[in-house]
């Protein structure tokens, strides 16, 4: 068994049949290992006949490889929807039939990989005991986690956590559209690992648990056991697939460097005395010390400036701040919403009203959907225009935790809408809104959804 690279599938506990397979293998000239995983789309027919077919086609195609080795994954996998869609045409009984891949080439003489990737497969990358994702996901959920709206941990459990936007067999023509296989190179240095895997791996354990069985001292072969095994006792939802392989050279490591008096043993200390003049010793003598001085005194003033600096920066610092610092600009009198707005989507946590009543007339709901957010609105009313009646917070279930401290709501026809027990409100008024707080309640498993109104609040505390 080559002890550079390895193959493993397995069906997982849940799946009635395996639509995942894999390609692990040398190709003709040796130089080039090529690493692929191709996923059968879940809930079509015939997800396993797609994979098959894009891995007989990618596999024919990879065989002998030359030039650019980018363009030759584009074009091997080009040939492989074209030869889905063909098939597809052939059995009606398998017309919805798709999949999705990621392939690595790696050439080892060079310490480059090279890729394609089309829908939610993964290529993860493990250097230096820090493993990255190279490839994205494309869905929808794979968007939010990468993009930071939502955590790995949520993205993990999200109920459309299995739509894809891009799979073979989805377009018959994807030579012509634009980025629909995403490509790229990366540094493959000795040591590196990188590992390619279906999505009933990533979707049942998190990358830092990958990482660990990744960075462990067993075999390649033991490790992709491990990853199988641990998606397994995690549920096993899916197929589960990984290919691993290593550059297996050794990392150059730099020579320590070590610091010895040098000695000629062929010179005598009497030689060495004569070789100098008298003068010219006593001259080195005198200079050393002075020397130092200089450099001693050179070093104390440029300390003693220092200080100076940073105690008048300092100075100036705390004269300059009158109140207490905020977490964000804080908005005056009859501002403009488009702040507010773009306050609750950046990376802050917190927000503070001046003190004072503070107008914010808005036309359009403002979506929370941060881990945590807090506002401290210290009287601030919140108000909308006279063309627009809609709501005035719309809070997100991924919201973990929001704050609202001190705000006023006014001529809102519903002043908050809220998915789950995610919110606090302290001193919070609602004028003139037909429903001040709307519980939007989704029942995923179940074909009804509903709005409950106003029976269902927040939390025991009176709300004024």
């Amino acid at each position: 068994m080559d002890e550079y690279f390895i193959g493993i599938t397995d069906k997982g506990r849940r799946a009635e049949k395996n639509e995942d397979t894999f390609i692990a293998q040398p190709a003709r000239s040796d130089e080039y290992v090529i690493a692929c995983v191709i996923d059968g789309v879940g809930g079509y027919r015939g997800g396993e006949v797609a994979a098959e077919i894009a891995r007989s086609v990618i596999h024919l195609h990879l065989q002998d490889i030359k030039g650019d080795v980018i363009k030759t994954l584009q074009d091997a996998i080009i040939a492989a929807n074209v030869e889905i869609n063909r098939e597809k045409k052939k059995d009606q009984e398998n017309e919805n039939m798709a999949c999705v891949l990621t392939c690595a080439v790696t050439h080892l003489t060079k310490n480059k990989f090279y890729y394609a990737h089309v829908g939610d497969t993964r290529l993860y990358l493990l250097r230096d005991n820090s493993l990255v994702k190279i490839s994205k996901d494309h869905s929808v959920v794979g968007f939010l986690e990468e993009s930071g709206r939502l955590s790995e941990e949520d993205a993990m459990r999200h109920p459309r956590r299995n739509e894809i936007n891009k799979a073979l067999g989805f377009e018959e023509n994807i030579d012509g559209i634009v980025d629909f296989i995403e490509t790229g190179e990366s540094p493959f240095l000795p040591g590196d690992i990188i590992l390619l895997c279906s999505d009933g791996l990533s979707d049942m354990i998190s990358s830092n648990a990958i990482k660990n069985i990744l960075t462990s001292s067993h075999t390649l072969l033991e490790k992709a056991r491990a990853l199988i095994d641990a998606a397994n006792e995690a549920g096993g939802k899916d197929n589960i697939t990984a290919v691993i392989v290593k550059n297996n050279k050794k990392p150059k490591q730099l020579a320590k460097v070590t610091l010895s008096e040098r000695k000629d043993h062929n010179t005598k200390p009497s030689e060495k005395v004569h070789n100098e003049k008298p003068d010219q010793k006593s001259e080195l003598t005198r200079k050393k010390p002075r020397n130092q001085i200089i450099f001693l005194s050179t070093l104390s003033i440029c300390v003693f400036a220092a200080i100076i600096f940073l105690f008048f920066q300092n100075y100036k610092q705390v004269n300059q701040i009158s109140t207490p610092a905020l977490h964000a600009a804080q908005l005056p009198k009859n501002e403009n919403p488009v702040p507010l707005i773009t306050y609750a989507n950046d990376t802050s946590r917190q927000y503070i009203f001046p003190i004072g009543q503070v107008l914010i007339p808005l036309s359009e709901p403002i979506h929370i959907s941060k881990d945590s957010f807090k506002v401290f609105g210290n009287g601030a009313h919140i108000t909308s225009d006279s063309s627009y009646r809609g709501a005035a917070f719309n809070i997100s279930s991924f919201a973990k935790y929001v704050l609202l401290d001190s705000l006023v709501f006014e001529n809102f026809d519903i002043g908050l809408i809220v998915q789950k027990n995610n919110v606090e409100l302290r001193h919070v008024r609602f004028i003139n809104c037909k429903v001040p707080i709307q519980y939007l309640l989704s029942l995923p498993d179940s074909i009804i959804t509903g709005r409950f109104k106003d029976p269902i609040l927040i939390s025991d505390s009176p709300i004024k």
